[in-house]
């Protein structure tokens, strides 16, 4: 059966966005029932199912469900992002991690200065912290340890890969180009080796504390642009797994447009200027 193209039904998308909710945390409002349509339209075809009634039914109760879901998660979460985003902020990032080691003193040569970019889509962000951290600390890149993580696997792989068109790279002076990436044809550019093994990536699901559990004792966290997606509970839930992940005096950086006001208390805002910053006490 080739796939004409299902209408999603009020009844149906109040099913399904409560699911997405329920493993995810992202909240489809009644505004993006189309965009949610359209993004589910491929599973549908893909699957040979005719309705969206019928997808549901697969997602709940196929013995290929697990897999589903992952496919699922995969086609509702929003992937924008590019290399040095944001550079204001990442201005004031490098000089949180001097401050870091300087505080390590001796001790950051013995431990893992570990950082985590939660959410970090096909692997930019973290990416973008190893060039930095070569540029800033040449002689102690070994002594960090970077984490990069997202809900959907199929971001993930891209990130391991590590080859990049030249729109997610618009940002990146030629020097830094030149100096961390390979160009394998006229539009795509591979992330170098040393900074390629500076990163590693896990499939964490960050309203789950169990998953986020996995991941712990980080120096700075990286969350920025994800909870804006979230809704009240849901940005609670992350923020306090996040909140537990951290070593005591760690950092944690949201997007420009994010805050914790009314989210939790649980953290002392330490600089609003150029970042929203907050340090666990």
């Amino acid at each position: 059966m080739e796939y004409t193209g299902a209408v999603l039904t009020d009844g149906v998308f109040n099913k399904l966005k409560e699911l997405i909710y329920e493993l995810s945390g992202i909240y489809f409002g009644e505004q993006k029932k189309y965009l949610l349509e359209t993004r589910l339209s491929k599973r549908l075809s893909v699957l040979n199912l005719s309705n969206f009634d019928d997808y549901y039914n697969y997602l709940k109760y196929s013995p290929e469900k697990t897999g589903e879901v992952k496919e699922l998660l995969n086609s509702v979460t929003t992937n924008e992002t590019s290399f040095f985003r944001d550079m204001p902020q990442l201005e004031v990032f490098v000089d949180i991690l001097k401050q870091v080691v300087q505080t390590a003193g001796k001790n950051a040569y013995k431990k893992k200065i570990r950082i985590w970019s939660a959410a970090c889509s096909t692997g930019e962000e973290p990416y973008t912290v190893g060039i930095l951290i070569k540029e800033n600390f040449p002689s102690f890149a070994l002594n960090f340890e970077l984490i990069g993580s997202d809900i959907s696997t199929q971001v993930l792989d891209s990130a391991n890969k590590g080859i990049y068109g030249s729109y997610t790279l618009r940002n990146v002076s030629p020097e830094i180009l030149k100096k961390y990436f390979v160009q394998i044809d006229d539009d795509l550019y591979g992330i170098k080796d040393e900074i390629k093994k500076m990163a590693s990536f896990r499939n964490v699901n960050l309203i789950d504390a169990k998953d986020v559990k996995k991941l712990n004792e980080f120096d700075v966290v990286l969350c920025r642009n994800v909870i804006i997606y979230f809704d009240a509970e849901s940005k609670k839930k992350a923020i306090t797994n996040i909140y537990e992940s951290l070593k005591k005096g760690g950092y944690l950086f949201l997007g420009h447009s994010e805050s914790l006001h009314s989210i939790t208390s649980l953290f002392k805002l330490v600089g609003l200027g150029k970042t929203p910053l907050y340090r666990k006490e």
